[in-house]
């Protein structure tokens, strides 16, 4: 196994852990937790504040551990309070204090919906409420101080991925589809646009400083999009690039790799992209040039250890990474079973203060 430098391989209760759904920081600078989900039914919370103490022993081990009753599939932490969106449906606190899951906050899930899983969790703090979607379309409002469903709507695509800015939900769907909601009308989007891109939608990310959004797909393509419609701004300003690609050695022939994740740096709006193909790149979007690739993670085998997430801390100081096997979507023999599956990862870094800064 190769680790890059200055990389930090966290500690897992479960040496076989199963893939890694989703991980995020706390939004507060004072802490750096770090929360991370996984298809093993369990939520870690890690203790990561000591890693920019100068000589002290990295906090490898996760502080506390939740054991849920279906698959989590993603996480959101907001200044008071965290939540998991579960497989079946239901949007649960965690109780740190008693270390459990508390009672479902979302509307109740009909036991014959299909595809009902709760796949993305954003906070609407202008609201005091947080969104959430589901894999067959359906969006909920919940309010924080209520805790329950307030309003529900129902998409006709699929949700893939979405993220909120100060005022607009952005929902990447199927067909390449995107909708721009505003939060004052949440029945029906402001915007539906086709993005120029050819393959699904991975990932889905707002600039920080709230005038357009980033989003990935899985033909290792990023696209940099505005939310002014205006002509100018569509024609001269949004574009798309080609990251994560590599030629085949013997053949010569194009590789093309997911690009599973991505991260936006707050303070210089540079951004951070990752793939199956094992690399993190960071991107200055203003110059339209890659700034730096990190060194490959590779598994025990030397092959590519896949990046399913990626994510930054509250103040950009640490940069969080899963790697995940997910040769089970390319798997061409049924040989090839679960127990062929490499177990998933986790590793920091801390980023100095002028890492992620444009070059002059």
């Amino acid at each position: 196994m190769t680790i890059p430098p200055h990389f930090i391989e966290l500690n897992t209760p479960s040496k076989e852990l199963d893939i890694i759904s989703d991980l995020k920081f706390s939004p507060t600078p004072t802490h750096d937790q770090l929360l991370v989900s996984t298809w093993n039914n369990e939520i870690f919370m890690y203790e990561l504040r000591d890693l920019l103490v100068p000589h002290a022993p990295p906090p490898i081990d996760p502080v506390q551990v939740f054991n849920t009753s279906d698959t989590p599939l993603c996480l959101l932490s907001t200044s008071t309070v965290s939540y998991a969106g579960l497989l079946d449906g239901t949007v649960r606190e965690l109780d740190f204090e008693n270390g459990k899951l508390g009672g479902n906050i979302a509307s109740t899930p009909d036991e014959n919906e299909i595809n009902g899983g709760i796949n993305n969790i954003c906070q609407v703090s202008r609201l005091n409420s947080i969104i959430c979607s589901t894999f067959n379309g359906k969006l909920q409002l919940i309010d924080q101080r209520q805790r329950q469903s307030v309003q529900t709507y129902q998409n006709k695509a699929k949700i893939f991925t979405m993220d909120v800015s100060d005022q607009y939900l952005t929902c990447g769907l199927t067909s390449n589809m995107i909708e721009i909601y505003d939060f004052r009308k949440l029945d029906r989007p402001v915007q539906t646009r086709q993005v120029g891109l050819k393959y699904q939608i991975k990932d889905l990310k707002t600039f920080p400083n709230n005038e357009g959004f980033a989003l990935s797909t899985i033909d290792g393509r990023v696209s940099i999009e505005y939310f002014d419609s205006s002509p100018e701004i569509q024609q001269h300003k949004r574009f798309t690039f080609k990251c994560h690609r590599h030629q085949d050695e013997t053949t010569g022939a194009d590789l093309v790799y997911p690009v599973n994740s991505i991260a936006f740096n707050k303070k210089y709006s540079t951004l951070f992209t990752s793939g199956s193909d094992g690399t993190i790149c960071l991107w200055d979007c203003e110059k339209r040039k890659r700034m730096r690739q990190y060194p490959k993670f590779l598994s025990h085998e030397g092959e590519p250890e896949s990046i399913v997430k990626i994510g930054l801390s509250h103040g950009d100081e640490l940069i969080a990474v899963a790697t995940s096997d997910d040769n089970y979507k390319r798997r061409r023999r049924l040989s090839e079973g679960q127990n062929s599956r490499a177990p998933s990862r986790l590793y920091v870094k801390q980023l100095s203060e002028t890492e992620c800064m444009p070059k002059k």
